[in-house]
């Protein structure tokens, strides 16, 4: 196969450094940046295994983004939309548009990766960008250092540290397309340590209302609370306290398949809610050795109502005989035809037992046939780690631990009830550094899930620091993504409620049973196998005259793909999809002075499919900039450019521009932005609904610190 390598330039942030042992050879770098994300260990960004980037509070605020998805654009090789009306879709290496299931998001160490569904629900992340301190983003596989869905790579997004500031903020911000955003947060410092929280909420029009097939528009609410606290106790010890949970009331568009057979009696809202809670516990037993325990529990319901009056099959139009759709009969049929939709919809007109049942709907005098249905979905996830760090000397140090999770979905439409699964897991993962300029990083993950069997994930890489400032990075790594609840146990019933008299107290004698179902019903065989991916890249990460530069190129194989849709319409459970994405990515920042930051973002990737469901999300080429310019002690611009080509063959071009001042009055500090998002083209996001009426979208926003 002829191999395409592409070479772009991009950039690296500046982030936050850790103190410095000067004594420790294993830390000698004390001006290289230090992430803690790529293999659970405190490293020099020159020292680990993957290529790393890093989101600090200065760029968020230099990006002007209101939503945590949107500074994902920021990272070379991140495929970021709102793919699927007001739901973000953030993949890294993005293949399928709408079923992100490939990525791990962590929050404070915490998984946001729903269990039961495969999916990050960017939504309802319970954290706003203002309390970030900043987000480690390990491009490449990690599933040595995190396991099972850690698969293309691992963004860690790390709240702020509540003994690190204090006081109260006060935030507002207005603009077109109905943005109405609102946040209050507090922190206080005491004797031993410190809180934190903070209330949030975002309210926004979507895409333009008024444009097919979206009339009823978009809508998004959420509102959000999160809240840290952390004790020092007197033994060395820490303490950590999170918390926090978020609520959202999304428009949706309507299924294209229900609107064949009914029409919409009223919109269809998802409804969510979303808790979580956890405790850190921090040991040192020396210098050189500490622990770690970290438990949580995290819940997840998620609703979304489907009102209609379905339309006669016999005829077309609305009327009782819609109630075909929710007899036993028709679903004896459906099962006789072997679960093909088309071939049951033909024939069964021609059968008896239908044509019984269509005869009692007709004489039940009811002009037409409506009802509610619900697609629900509950998870609920109980998780224990304990870690363990050991540096045995100046040139070798170990992270490794133990993890226990329980993971549990219930859905009535879904699943018809319940499942869970138990999962234990071993990691380790090995730094050595025998020379000076070489380092050498070994990892591995094995676990055991109920569903899926034994799975063991490795990463080996090295590094060599061929110059001052100057180091190659040579990676390999394989990772596996498991089958969520749904996949593997899949059962779905669409159970009709609330229905129109005489239906609603007469089911069994008039739909043949009850409670009534409709007639296509899906069952997973429970033979899906994991998903696989192996990776080789080779990198180079420098730091030169202000330059901070990082490229990567690689080659990534994925194997044994569920690429099929698994929907109530179409459910076809495989592993027979394959990808391979192949190419170059580099982040560059330059700093030429305190006022100015230019930060550039690129890729360039060839991907190659055998099925066309997973090329939607792959863009050829894609990149950002950023340009930061402090004008003056109290004022700022920056300006972005992003760049996708395509999404789903609709290129994705945009231009924001932001204007800040800062100023004190009567002892409070109050801060102004304004920015402006101008589209650079008319084409839709990835799909052809996604698509607003009006270019421009702005907002201003007022910060008042006291």
């Amino acid at each position: 196969m002829k191999r395409h390598w592409g070479w772009l330039a991009a950039g690296l942030p500046v982030v936050l450094c850790s103190p410095v042992n000067g004594a420790d050879r294993f830390f000698n770098q004390s001006d290289v940046p230090r992430v803690l994300t790529p293999a659970r260990l405190d490293q020099p960004i020159s020292d680990v295994p993957a290529s790393v980037t890093v989101i600090d509070r200065d760029l968020i605020l230099a990006s002007g983004a209101r939503e945590l998805y949107e500074v994902m654009r920021l990272v070379p090789g991140m495929s970021v939309a709102k793919a699927d009306g007001n739901v973000p879709s953030v993949a890294y290496h993005g293949t399928q548009a709408r079923d992100q299931r490939r990525m791990l998001v962590l929050l404070d160490g915490r998984s946001v990766y729903q269990p039961g569904f495969a999916r990050v629900n960017w939504n309802d992340i319970p954290v706003a960008l203002e309390d970030v301190e900043r987000i480690e983003v390990t491009r490449g596989p990690a599933a040595a250092a995190y396991g099972a869905n850690a698969f293309t790579g691992v963004i860690n997004i790390i709240t702020r540290d509540p003994r690190d500031y204090t006081g109260q903020q006060a935030q507002v911000r207005l603009g077109n397309n109905g943005i109405r955003d609102t946040r209050i947060s507090a922190s206080h410092q005491f004797d031993n340590g410190a809180w934190r929280l903070s209330l949030g909420s975002q309210r926004d029009d979507g895409y333009d209302a008024g444009l097919a097939p979206i009339e009823d528009g978009d809508s998004k609410r959420v509102d959000r609370i999160n809240g840290r606290a952390v004790w020092e106790l007197s033994n060395g010890d820490t303490l950590t306290l999170h918390g926090g949970g978020s609520q959202s009331r999304l428009d949706r568009p309507p299924e294209s398949s229900l609107e064949s057979i009914g029409y919409y009696t009223e919109p269809s809202e998802q409804r969510g809610q979303r808790a979580f809670a956890g405790v850190e516990w921090q040991h040192p037993f020396s210098a050189r050795h500490q622990l770690k325990v970290t438990s949580y529990a995290q819940y997840s319901n998620e609703s979304t109502n489907l009102d209609l009056c379905f339309y006669d099959p016999i005829t077309g139009a609305p009327g009782p005989g819609g109630g075909l759709f929710f007899s036993q009969e028709l679903r004896d049929h459906y099962l006789a035809s072997g679960g093909d939709i088309n071939q049951t919809l033909a024939t069964a007109a021609a059968d008896p037992g239908i044509q019984n049942r269509y005869a009692t709907l007709q004489a039940s005098g009811a002009s037409e046939f409506c009802g509610q249905a619900r697609l629900d979905a509950r998870e609920i996830r109980y998780d224990l780690e304990i870690q363990d760090t050991l540096q045995f000397t100046d040139w070798a140090r170990l992270v490794s631990g133990v993890n226990v999770r329980h993971d549990r979905g219930e859905s009535q439409a879904y699943m018809s009830g319940s499942a869970e699964s138990i999962s234990q897991r071993l990691f380790a993962n090995l730094a050595l550094k025998p020379l000076q300029p070489v380092t050498i990083n070994l990892g591995g993950f094995w676990e055991h899930d109920q569903i899926t069997g034994d799975y063991f994930s490795p990463r080996a890489g090295a590094n060599w620091q061929v110059l001052p400032g100057h180091t190659l990075r040579l990676a390999y790594a394989r990772a596996v993504r498991t089958p969520d609840l749904y996949e593997d146990q899949a059962d779905i019933n669409l159970a009709v409620h609330d229905l129109n008299a005489p239906f609603a107290s007469n089911r069994q004698g008039l739909l043949g049973w009850a409670p009534a179902y409709f007639f296509i019903t899906q069952q997973s065989p429970g033979t899906l196998e994991a998903e696989y991916v192996r990776s080789r890249e080779l990198g180079y990460y420098g730091r030169f005259a202000g330059v901070e530069l990082d490229v990567r190129l690689f080659r990534e194989d994925l194997w044994h793909l569920v690429s099929d849709p698994l929907n109530p319409f179409d459910f076809r459970p495989n592993n027979e999809g394959e990808v391979r994405h192949q190419g170059g990515e580099a982040q560059l920042t330059w700093r030429p002075g305190a006022r100015h930051l230019l930060r550039l973002a690129g890729a360039h990737i060839h991907t190659r499919v055998n099925d066309d469901s997973e090329s939607r999300f792959a863009a050829e080429d894609s990149a950002s900039a950023l340009w930061l310019w402090r004008v003056s002690p109290r004022w700022w611009f920056s300006s972005a450019y992003y760049l996708a080509r395509d999404y789903n063959d609709h290129p994705f071009e945009r231009l924001d521009s932001q204007i800040g001042f800062r100023q004190r009055l009567a002892g409070l500090e109050l801060q102004w932005r304004l920015l402006v998002q101008h589209p650079l083209n008319s084409e839709p996001e990835v799909f052809e609904e996604n698509r607003y009426e009006d270019d421009e979208r702005y907002w201003l926003t007022m910060t008042v610190n006291f």
